[in-house]
């Protein structure tokens, strides 16, 4: 075999050195650990650095934790000084360290960077010498500003099986740092409950109940200096609570609800409107409530103000309170009669303003549910009880249909099947139906057989668009049949 030229096996071999000082450094600065080797002595600790930020070429093992290939040998960790040390074969080199080749020996040599005196090294080994250990767990995790790592406090090596369990070890010291820093930022947006309970102690708040916010309202409606939209706030405050039945009792209680009463005769039209409109919500099956209205003379204020020259929404007010105090109340309904509440109402019908038709469908309504309750409590089963009895005794003096017939209200009824509105078409049909036995002469006239007669017409035009529709909606249809129900039994008895 020829001999190379002594140039050229020089220049290799500068080569093959330069390569090796080149992988050496690259290996001390990723952290690279070759593991072939023997154990070192038993007395010093093994201690790792592992950089905030990992590298993604890193594999990944069955249990998630990003490691490095290593030799199924044990490896030790070179303990580094100010002065250039032999790595022996098999040490694992801590990043941050100056490493050269000596070219004389061939050997890896290393030593601490320049400035650096290896103090946090010795620091971490005298914290964690001075830390308890149970014995059971050689591992640590160790932090030195921004260096953090796991370390050894048994031996100077770690095995593939201890450094995977390091690695393990210091990932979850991270996430319970993140989750402590997650917790204080949470808790950092809120205030301490022993704060706002100093704050909440500091405002004296003074919680009112209803009965004290009704007499402050009716203390600001009686003061003497209290302006117009005062009195009228306060009245209107005052119905947001009369609703409720035991608010409605207590405002008998505190001696407030005769100012409801006297408050129907204010001067002021606003007043009257909002005490009309507390009255509605006070009595409202409240019979407790009703008594003292009655007695208190709420009856002729309420019809004084439908049949007068009121404005509309006075009068559609207190028409509202008049149906709340009547229905379901036969001691009303007598002094209504007794007080000539039929004739109030049948003003209503001589007056030809668009809009007080719709007071005269709530008064027809009003006195259909009336003539309705009286049927259903004399004509069903005889109350056992004595409180039952005395209702029906009550009911039985409310003589409404014949003050009706004489007053002539089988002729009024029919005057508004001319009204637009559906809802109270159907209430005027429900009424006449109702009336049809003792009115029957009366709707036999002309004008009422041909209203009729449109109204079927209209209806079963509707009746007929609203099945093929398919909606499940049946209301059409339903006036169409009580139209025609009404007709038929006019025809039967013509």
């Amino acid at each position: 075999m020829m001999a190379l030229p002594r140039r050229t096996t020089l220049h290799a071999f500068h080569l093959l050195t330069l390569g090796l000082f080149l992988l050496s450094c690259y290996l001390s600065v990723i952290g690279q650990i070759n593991v072939k080797g023997e154990k070192a002595d038993n007395k010093h600790t093994a201690i790792v650095a592992v950089d905030a930020q990992e590298d993604d070429s890193n594999k990944e093992d069955e249990d998630g934790v990003e490691i490095q290939t290593y030799d199924e040998e044990d490896m030790e960790v070179f303990q580094p000084t100010s002065k250039w040390q032999t790595i022996k074969a098999g040490q694992a080199i801590p990043a941050g360290l100056h490493v050269q080749i000596n070219l004389e020996t061939g050997l890896k040599e290393a030593k601490l960077m320049e400035g650096d005196d290896g103090s946090r090294y010795r620091k971490v080994k005298d914290a964690l010498s001075e830390q308890p250990n149970d014995g059971e767990d050689p591992l640590q995790v160790w932090s030195d500003g921004e260096h953090q790592g796991v370390a050894n406090t048994e031996h100077p090596y770690f095995t593939k099986k201890e450094l995977k369990e390091a690695l393990k070890k210091f990932k979850a010291s991270q996430d319970d740092v993140k989750d402590k820093e997650a917790a204080e930022k949470l808790r950092s947006q809120y205030r301490p409950i022993d704060e706002l309970k100093k704050d909440y102690e500091q405002l004296k708040v003074n919680i009112e109940s209803d009965i004290e916010i009704m007499q402050r309202l009716v203390k600001i409606y009686n003061a003497s200096d209290a302006s117009l939209e005062e009195r009228q706030m306060a009245l209107h405050d005052l119905e947001y609570y009369a609703h409720q039945i035991d608010n409605a009792r207590d405002l008998v209680s505190i001696g407030a609800f005769h100012l409801i009463i006297q408050a129907l005769n204010d001067t002021e039209q606003i007043i009257r409107q909002e005490a009309a409109f507390v009255m509605g919500s006070a009595v409202q099956s409240n019979p407790h409530v009703q008594v003292v209205a009655v007695d208190g003379g709420a009856l002729q204020q309420l019809l004084r103000l439908i049949s007068s020259t009121e404005s509309f929404s006075v009068r559609k007010k207190a028409m509202y309170a008049m149906s709340a105090l009547l229905r379901h109340f036969p001691y009303a309904q007598l002094k209504f009669l007794q007080l000539g509440g039929l004739s109030s109402f049948s003003t209503l019908f001589k007056e030809t303003d668009v809009k007080m038709t719709s007071l005269k469908v709530k008064a027809v309504t009003l006195l259909h549910d009336m003539l309705l309750e009286y049927k259903l409590i004399t004509e069903g089963d005889l109350p056992s009880d004595e409180v039952g009895q005395q209702r029906l005794n009550q009911y039985k003096l409310v003589n409404l249909l014949p003050a009706m017939l004489n007053q002539g209200w089988c002729d009024l009824i029919p005057t508004l099947l001319d009204v637009p509105d559906h809802d109270a078409r159907e209430k005027i049909l429900l009424t006449m139906e109702l009336l049809l036995k003792p009115c029957q002469d009366h709707y036999q006239s002309i004008h009422v057989i041909e209203r009729l007669s449109n109204l079927k017409e209209e209806y079963e035009q509707f009746a007929s668009e609203e099945k093929m529709s398919n909606d499940g909606d049946e209301y059409f249809q339903g006036i169409f049949h009580l139209v025609g129900d009404i007709i038929t039994r006019l025809q039967v008895k013509s």
